[in-house]
């Protein structure tokens, strides 16, 4: 029942603020595979944390994408430098105007992959976002690329990127106002080595949690993730299932 009944809040505010583009406050994670691109659509700016999904999947959103930011900032944060996390930047660099860096990482930016993205030459954001602030931790060192994840909060969303349990025991505790977060974005779209139950701990407001993934063919999100929701009663919604998750702010 509480399931549902945040689809139909979802389906709601979808629909209510389709009408209302004017006043926009909007956040979607988009259909795009086994990935993440989670867009903040607000009146003047677009806010990508992520552009990432499997190939041929820019084809999926392409038309919301234009409608929604076409003629508007279009800011990147990017977690890491994984390819699932911007296989579809070069894409949204040729179709929108106004593309910055919000957030570039550092951690394994020379490698070849990433240097294509960097070869793009996206210029940096000049000014800040009105309306909107933007918690964010990195560490200091990695192990890893996931270990190397920028977590950013913002709204009350949650966006760990591929951050893994032994990082989330220390930002959980770093991360200013993480109490507050009534939605997350699972980490490394559900797979196992990620959203711990120290974790957890320390979202006692949280509503729900999204998976940008496909069990189908990847596993995501991992039986023992959906475990430790299921035992901290946090409704999960996959994108496998709905396609893109709208929803306003709670």
């Amino acid at each position: 029942m509480r399931l549902s009944l945040v689809v139909f809040m979802l389906i709601f505010f979808k629909l209510q603020t389709l009408q209302a583009p004017g006043n926009i406050n909007l956040w979607v994670v988009w259909d795009i595979g086994q990935g993440q691109w989670v867009t903040h659509i607000l009146p003047a700016t677009c806010i990508h944390y992520d552009i990432g999904g499997e190939p041929g999947t820019f084809s999926r959103v392409r038309a919301s994408l234009i409608k929604f930011c076409g003629t508007k900032e279009n800011r990147i944060s990017l977690s890491h430098w994984d390819f699932d996390h911007y296989l579809n930047l070069p894409a949204v660099a040729r179709t929108l105007p106004k593309v910055c860096w919000e957030t570039l990482p550092r951690y394994e930016i020379y490698k070849k992959s990433a240097q294509k993205i960097i070869a793009l030459k996206l210029p940096f954001c000049q000014t800040p976002v009105d309306l909107v602030q933007v918690t964010k931790w990195q560490p200091l060192t990695a192990h890893s690329t996931n270990d190397s994840s920028i977590v950013h909060l913002e709204q009350k969303v949650l966006l760990p990127g591929d951050s893994t349990i032994r990082e989330e025991k220390v930002w959980s505790h770093d991360l200013k106002s993480i109490e507050q977060v009534k939605v997350l974005v699972l980490g490394h779209h559900g797979s196992g080595s990620s959203t711990g139950d120290v974790l957890l701990h320390h979202l006692p407001n949280l509503k729900f949690a999204v998976s940008s993934a496909r069990y189908a063919r990847y596993r995501h999100p991992n039986i023992f993730t959906r475990q430790r929701l299921q035992r901290s009663k946090i409704p999960l919604l996959r994108t496998e299932d709905w396609g893109s998750i709208w929803f306003e702010p709670l």
